[in-house]
């Protein structure tokens, strides 16, 4: 767990970016979508397999693909792939 502000208010390391590995700019969490975008799944199966909400996940893609400068998934991969986020 981590805790922001004042230590008043703790979440998962998984939904913060201070708990990032700050060489690769991502949360655990991006990493393994990335991870299972790469794959090909849907956006169903990858909100399944990481325990979120199908929107949260489209949302976390479309920040990411944001993030990266893409304007599609397969783009954003191609992206990652050079920024060595996959």
């Amino acid at each position: 767990m981590c805790l922001t502000g004042r230590g008043r208010q703790a979440h998962p390391c998984a939904f913060t970016r201070s708990c990032s590995d700050e060489s690769e700019g991502l949360t655990p969490q991006e990493h393994k979508l990335l991870q299972l975008l790469a794959t090909g799944l849907t956006d169903e199966a990858v909100a399944r397999t990481l325990g979120i909400g199908v929107r949260t996940e489209r949302r976390m893609t479309a920040e990411l693909m944001e993030r990266l400068g893409a304007s599609s998934r397969f783009e954003a991969g191609v992206q990652a792939a050079r920024r060595q986020w996959i």
